[in-house]
């Protein structure tokens, strides 16, 4: 079984167990088949990528708490660099451990929690950045 279905259908699991939602309630927040969730549920099967936001959304969570590896850590401690935002505060960021994908659907679900002002924020520092040409 590949490691991403086993991954995906243990934590899909256990993130049904901490919301005490049983899979029947989930098909009923997302409008999937049992079937399918049963399969996501027991590592038969993945979701498509709109399929897995809907779930992550009806769980309250991210696809990134269903669907990526942790890293190790001693890879978190090797790839972790320190930013320094704006307002003076040190960040820790630790996504070289991603593919472009899973790197592009970490900044979407980012991106969907900021409120309207926090998102237009994030798309003028974007366009700043590509007009530097540096980046």
């Amino acid at each position: 079984m590949p490691k991403e279905i086993a991954v995906f259908g243990s934590r899909l699991t256990e993130k049904l167990a901490e919301r005490r939602i049983s899979q029947a309630d989930l098909c009923r927040l997302t409008g999937l088949a049992s079937s399918m969730i049963s399969h996501y549920c027991n590592g038969q099967r993945i979701p498509s990528v709109p399929t897995a936001i809907k779930i992550a959304e009806a769980l309250n969570t991210t696809i990134e708490e269903l669907a990526l590896y942790p890293p190790s850590k001693t890879e978190s401690q090797n790839t972790a660099n320190l930013v320094v935002g704006e307002n003076g505060v040190t960040y820790k960021t630790g996504m070289q451990h991603l593919d472009s994908s899973e790197c592009e659907l970490y900044v979407l679900n980012m991106f969907r929690k900021l409120n309207p002002k926090g998102q237009a924020k994030v798309i003028a520092y974007i366009e700043d950045l590509l007009s530097t040409g540096k980046y």
